[in-house]
């Protein structure tokens, strides 16, 4: 035996051919076979060549003739010789020893080894036809079942580009968009411990940084590329919606050689934490498990990644239906199975493969014999229920009453399309057996009466809601199976979801054209470019009305995953089409290392646009077609351009090609006017143009949207709202615009919002002089960043002559109230500027679901039983105060006090972390407002909840209204427009309206429910009306390293003033009344501020309550410190009104100078001890050096915590240190940019209020 190897991929790559091998490898055949002579055989290839590729052009034979010149020279085969060793090799001992270093680490349980060793090695050997029947009764696979999840143990090295993506932290949102259009699964998100971070076997391979997000508090964030499961398609990288980019390509063995496989192992054996965050949002979604990994499918693969969502939303429910095709070749080919089950639930999608033309017939009569055995065991449980209350078995009385509670509650939740009867499965099954099986055996049922139990047990499987998914490729939808697919979506009662990946011919069989093929594309069977455009498969199933339909692309994943959740939602048929790109398109210049890229040019140039039709909508009185895609930007002929089946028939017919492409322009125009004439809604515009006002947005996870919609709906004088991307400038020339602008990352513009401030940016004429505007900006002024868009937006605008009609409101999440605060004193002013009314109809109120109970009053256990739900909900514990002490002199109206919460280990924090807190009203307050409000009911009246405020059972109005309702909270005009609406009589309604003077400081919601008694609210509409009592976030002075079972808080105990005089905040007013030993129900929330590591130098500033995340990072150098390890330097920068008073932490502070003042330095600022001119920490800034060598020459961090009155100015002072004295424009404009870099790459943290 001779062995030679060749590096074909290179050669190719050399001549222009990348991935294209197979004349290389012919031409390495003819050479050591010998069948013919080598020069006859490479001029036998040259003319086949020139016969299959001239259509491609001149350019592509060329390159072939010459690659086949050079790869024919024996100097490019290397001659390996064979060990010795080989020939005596043992083959059962070499193959077993192979199969041991085949990540068994990954194969943690008997089941799954046993299956790779009996069954898939021998398969993989070709050695099938020898495996003995016994093995497969074995390996439990009677019936045709199949082991989950087996691909994951078969790797790719090297993969097809021999490159994978490279995570840059720094440049990292964390938005998870790259891990959504992943083909193969190979790229995810993994929440984590600092002790797992630390602990990883290479931990320069394991980057982590804090989680973004409350729900994450505590928690780090890293993104792991699998190198052995990856094929480098780039889908990533292109879908990264960064700039910098947050992912670059790198050589794959680089990788490998640094313990990048062993990293990827660790990553993945760590806790399943998905359920930590909502799976119904985009970056949510991305955290959960997929359910359907390491396909076979091709590099690039368009289809997978729609599957992989799926079984991220719906996986542990779901069952999948699949027509024969690329979905079924990549998804069922023994012995690989791509489908899989948590490792945390052990539940997975059940997946079945039909004949080709049936497969909407086969996934029905999977629908139609689970709803029968459904009803069945609902059936079974009603009666369970009513004879357990009939006579109720004393044996097992407890456990029996909890699972009849637990009955109940799916009884009425067993409709619903969540994961909530999932949930309760769980918390029944322990109950079921152990009613029915001997605990000691396992075997026995205990008495005669189980008999119904035994029934439901045995249809266990049907507890939870079953989400029926029937999927398959266009050449089944479309045409074979179109019969039947079109039989089940007729039926309203047909509670099924289809997906259809359309690729646009039939791609496992070689790229036959079928119905969805376009005019144009040169396929098999209409190699002279298909004459019929494609069948409008979306558009056909609207005519039935009950149908949901959506067009999909993964260029749009919020679209997608919206679309996704709204169709297993719907209840009946749905109909999903998402456009996947395949090889078989012949995408141009890089095949499906283009294929996001592919998408976007898709949906961009109308060729393939997205829309949803939700039939719902219509009960409400809306319009169900929302066309999600409203803007051409770009030609229809520029996508054609990058598609091979285009291409190719543009070279061989080019009069026929300019005939079709011209047919599909128009089409395309055509279309998109029928669309946008559809999606105009209800108003009584004929076409959007009428419309004097354009409401348009720009939206990051959808919030600016919401308001948009809401904002359009009720302007008539606007049609809609529209993303700003699906716009142009000259569109809105002569309008009046509203914006609603998000801001995204470092201060950048959404995705959906940049082509069009771009365009704005390059226009150069003015705008014509009636164009007016106004910007509604959202944003978080925690950040230095705060509603930049929206200003860079403004200012654009203004640059181009047009006028504000209206300065821009600020939505500001950080504020007490939340952006509502903002929006609505914006929106009072927004109406009279457009020269309307306000609108005298307010957002429809839902009421809370509830029945007053029969009892009198309800036991006080009960009553914190219910509470505790509510708490619960939010994930917030109750923590016991063990330590209190005053910080400052007491006796005048600014009290800092050090709390100390024993927490155990049950939080987990960092440092720059917070504490939000959850305050409660004065119960003997709301006790007088209740009984002084009705007469009808009181504190101790108590009702019964479904699942409102996360509380299922009965409460007393009392303990609802005292720790739930901000009832003494500030109110907003919102609240006063929706109690005008129960107020019968006009006037007084008028008058309620035009009060003003009733929304005055120190007036709360409590004051104009009294104030306004005649407009009394039914209980379930009051309840809606009353916000929730919001936490407060203090941050925690302490560090994790020194007490880990330990939170301090430094809290400034703030008052006001109004008529009535002195006032405290609600949580401040609770706080000051608190002792040690009392509790408080908290919990972690993520601070803005990203820990400093020791090696970092580190300038902190901080005013008041401020100095408290600083403490925590200077505790934490200490400790560090402590232990021998070399920090860098470490300035302090603290002021405060007076030093006597107020000097907070001055002995710690003082001692840490005297002991570290090698590293450590301490200024402060205490301004009403000055005389004359006060000084603040910003002066000090700007007096000293430190800032300049620590942050400018060191590359050190700048963390700031204080009121939203202090970056302003210190960032003037930064720019002061940063001249170093020098005022030339050069060097003001240096220093200027120096500041601004800070914040841009993450070198500056502010955390303000």
């Amino acid at each position: 035996v001779n062995f030679y190897i060749m590096d074909a991929a290179s050669l190719a790559a050399k001549f222009g051919l990348k991935g294209k091998i197979n004349m290389i490898c012919m031409s390495a055949f003819f050479r050591l076979a010998g069948v013919l002579p080598i020069e006859e055989a490479i001029s036998l290839l040259k003319k086949a060549i020139t016969k299959t590729y001239s259509y491609k052009g001149e350019d592509v034979v060329k390159k072939n003739h010459d690659l086949l010149d050079v790869c024919s020279d024996p100097r490019f085969m290397i001659a390996v010789d064979i060990p010795s060793r080989w020939k005596r090799a043992n083959h059962a001992t070499e193959d077993k020893r192979a199969y041991s270093k085949r990540h068994v680490a990954l194969m943690d349980d008997d089941k799954t080894r046993k299956f790779m060793e009996d069954i898939a090695m021998p398969v993989s050997r070709l050695e099938g036809d020898t495996i003995p029947i016994s093995k497969f009764l074995e390996n439990h696979m009677l019936g045709g079942v199949m082991q989950p999840g087996t691909t994951r143990h078969e790797k790719r090295r090297p993969n097809p580009s021999n490159l994978i993506p490279r995570w840059n932290a720094s440049a990292c949102t964390q938005c998870n968009q790259c891990v959504a259009v992943c083909p193969h699964a190979a790229i995810r998100p993994f929440i984590v411990s600092r002790d797992e971070s630390e602990q990883a076997p290479h931990p320069n391979q394991f980057t982590t940084v804090k989680s973004l997000g409350a729900e994450l508090a505590g928690t780090r964030y890293t993104l792991q590329i699998s190198p052995l499961d990856c094929t480098g398609c780039h889908a990533c990288v292109e879908a990264c919606p960064e700039s910098p980019k947050a992912l670059k390509m790198q050589d794959v063995e680089d990788v490998l050689l640094s313990g990048g496989e062993q990293t990827w192992d660790y990553a993945v054996n760590l806790p399943e934490r998905g359920d930590l965050v909502d799976k119904y949002t985009l970056k949510g979604s991305q955290f959960q498990v997929p359910l359907m990994e390491f396909s076979g499918a091709c590099s690039g693969c368009g289809e997978t990644p729609y599957f992989k969502m799926l079984t991220q939303l719906f996986g542990e429910r779901m069952i999948i239906a699949n027509a024969t095709g690329c979905s079924t070749i990549w998804g069922g080919s023994f012995p690989s199975n791509p489908y899989t089950v948590s490792q945390k639930t052990k539940r997975g999608p059940a997946w079945a493969n039909s004949l080709f033309e049936d497969n909407a017939e086969y996934g029905f009569g999977m629908f139609s014999a689970m709803r029968h055995r459904r009803e069945r065991l609902i059936k079974l449980v009603e009666e369970y229920v009513h004879e357990h209350e009939l006579h109720s078995n004393t044996e097992n009385a407890k456990e029996e009453s909890v699972l009849v509670s637990l009955f109940h509650e799916w009884l009425d939740f067993r409709d619903e399309k969540t994961d909530k009867c999932t949930i309760l499965y769980d918390r029944m099954k322990p109950l079921l057996e152990c009613l029915l099986f001997d605990t000691k055996t396992s075997e026995n049922y205990n008495g005669k009466h189980h008999s119904k139990l035994r029934q439901i047990y045995s249809d266990r499987d049907m507890f939870p809601k079953l989400s029926q998914w029937i999927v398959g490729g266009d050449g089944w939808a479309y045409d074979i199976g179109y019969g039947g697919l079109d039989h089940v979506e007729a039926f309203e009662a047909n509670d099924v979801n289809v997906l259809v990946v359309d690729t646009e011919m039939y791609s496992n069989t070689g790229g036959q054209q079928s119905k969805a093929t376009p005019a144009g594309a040169s396929v098999k069977f209409a190699i002279g470019g298909k004459q019929q455009r494609k069948k409008p498969m979306g558009e056909i199933f609207m005519t039935y009305e009950h149908v949901y339909v959506a067009s999909v692309c993964l260029s749009n994943q919020s679209h997608l995953l919206q679309a996704l959740i709204e169709a297993d939602r719907h209840n009946g048929p749905s109909f999903v089409v998402a456009y996947a790109p395949c090889i078989q398109q012949q995408v141009r210049p890089d095949g499906l290392n283009d294929m996001f890229d592919e998408c976007r040019y898709a949906v961009d140039s109308g060729y393939w646009p997205l829309y949803r039709y939700n039939p719902s909508l219509i009960e409400e009185g809306k319009n169900p077609f929302i066309l999600d895609s409203k803007k051409l930007r770009k030609e229809v002929t520029s996508f054609l351009k990058r598609e091979g089946r285009f291409i190719n028939l543009k070279k061989a017919h080019p009069e026929i090609a300019d005939e079709l492409f011209q047919k599909m322009n128009t089409d395309v125009h055509h279309r998109m006017e029928l669309m946008l004439t559809r999606a105009a809604g209800y108003k009584s515009f004929s076409t959007k143009d009428e419309a004097s006002v354009q409401t348009l947005f720009a939206s990051e996870t959808g919030t600016a949207q919401r308001l948009a919609r809401d904002f359009a709906d009720a302007c008539r004088l606007s049609h809609g709202a529209d993303a700003l991307n699906d716009i142009d400038p000259n569109d809105i020339d002569g309008k009046t615009v509203i914006f609603f602008v998000a801001t995204c990352g470092q201060g950048a513009m959404p995705q959906n919002g940049s082509a069009f401030y771009k365009a704005l940016c390059a226009r150069t004429e003015p705008f014509s002089e009636c164009t007016a505007f106004s910007v509604m900006a959202l944003g978080d002024s925690s950040y230095y960043f705060f509603c930049k868009a929206a200003k860079d937006l403004e200012d654009a605008m203004l640059n181009l002559s047009a006028k504000c009609i209206l300065p821009m409101g600020e939505g500001d999440d950080s504020s007490p109230e939340g952006l509502e605060e903002g929006l609505h004193l914006w929106l009072d002013k927004v109406w009279p500027a457009l020269g309307l009314d306000a609108p005298h109809e307010v957002p429809h109120i839902t009421p809370i679901e509830l029945l007053f109970s029969k009892r009198a009053i309800i036991p006080e256990n009960e009553d914190d039983r219910a509470i505790g739900q509510y708490y619960d909900s939010i994930h917030t514990r109750a923590i016991p105060i063990s330590k209190l002490k005053s910080l400052s002199e007491g006796g005048h109206n600014r009290d800092f006090y050090s709390f100390t919460l024993d927490t155990g280990n049950g939080l987990v924090y960092e440092p720059g972390d917070t504490l939000e807190i959850f305050p409660s009203n004065d119960h003997n307050r709301v006790v007088e407002f209740l009984r002084e409000y009705s007469s009808d009911w009181d504190e101790r009246t108590v009702i019964k909840l479904s699942h409102a405020f996360g509380i299922h059972g009965e409460i007393s109005l009392g303990s609802l209204f005292t720790n739930i309702l901000d009832l003494f909270g500030k109110p907003t005009m919102h609240f006063l427009q929706q109690l005008a609406t129960f107020e019968g009589d006009e006037e007084r309604r008028h008058a309620m309206l035009e009060g003003k003077r009733s929304l005055e400081k120190g007036v709360n919601f409590a004051d104009l429910l009294l104030l306004y008694k005649s407009a009394h609210p039914p209980l379930p509409a009051l309840l809606a009306m009353l916000p929730m009592i919001k936490g407060r976030a203090y941050s925690i002075t302490s560090a994790p390293s020194v007490s880990p079972n330990n939170i301090e808080l430094c809290v400034l105990i703030d008052t006001w003033w109004c008529e009535d005089g002195m006032r405290y905040g609600l949580t401040c007013d609770m706080l000051r009344k608190l002792h040690e030993g009392d509790s408080i129900w908290c919990r972690v929330k993520p601070g803005s501020m990203e820990p400093p590591t020791h090696e970092q130098p580190v300038v902190c500033v901080g005013i008041g309550s401020g100095l408290a995340p600083h403490m925590s990072f200077l505790r934490d150098r200490i400790h560090t410190a402590n232990l021998g390890v070399d920090v860098a330097p470490f300035s302090l920068y603290f002021g405060n009104r007076f030093k006597e008073r107020e000097f907070l932490y001055r002995d710690e502070l003082e001692q840490i100078a005297a002991e570290h003042g090698s590293w450590f330095k301490l200024h402060t600022a205490f301004s009403r001890d000055m005389v004359g001119k006060k000084v603040y920490v910003q002066d000090l800034i700007a007096a000293t050096d430190d800032a300049y060598k620590y942050l400018l020459q060191n590359k050190g961090m700048l963390y700031v915590c204080g009121n939203r009155n202090l970056p302003k100015p210190l960032q003037q002072s930064l720019k002061v240190s940063f001249a170093q004295g020098r005022v030339d424009k050069k060097s003001t404009e240096e220093a200027a940019k120096a500041v601004e870099n800070l914040f841009v790459h993450g070198r500056a943290q502010q955390e303000v209020w």
